[in-house]
């Protein structure tokens, strides 16, 4: 399982921007995390830019899973449906379930989420 922002697992950080200019200010090989927009997944894809795109519909899923995305975001309502597509479908992206707290880490395992991005891994921009 992948746990991004845990206090007790070392990982990335993942730099929510909201316009392109922002993505400038991210670190190289870094991971941009943002809500579901075309623009900014087609800019991501044409630069190379790793994405975390936070979805909220299974249209959604689908469409940032088509457009690159490296992992997706998922809120808990939609992670059990998420990873079963993602598995039927056998995508490349990864589930991450938008976790607040150690009990998310339960849940995921035992639904076989991908990982958990937990808030301490997201950085603010």
């Amino acid at each position: 399982m992948i746990l991004i922002g845990h206090c007790d697992v070392q990982s990335q950080s993942f730099y929510r921007v909201e316009a392109i200019e922002q993505i400038a200010s991210t670190p190289s090989q870094s991971v941009v995390l943002f809500d579901y927009q075309v623009f900014l997944c087609e800019y991501c894809k044409a630069n190379g830019i790793a994405m975390a795109i936070h979805v909220r519909h299974i249209k959604e899923l689908m469409l940032a899973h088509a457009l690159g995305a490296s992992f997706l975001v998922v809120d808990k309502a939609l992670a059990i449906h998420a990873q079963k597509i993602a598995d039927d479908y056998l995508f490349d992206s990864k589930i991450l379930l938008l976790g607040h707290d150690d009990e998310e880490i339960e849940f995921a395992a035992l639904n076989g989420v991908d990982g958990i991005l937990f808030e301490r891994g997201i950085v603010r921009l």
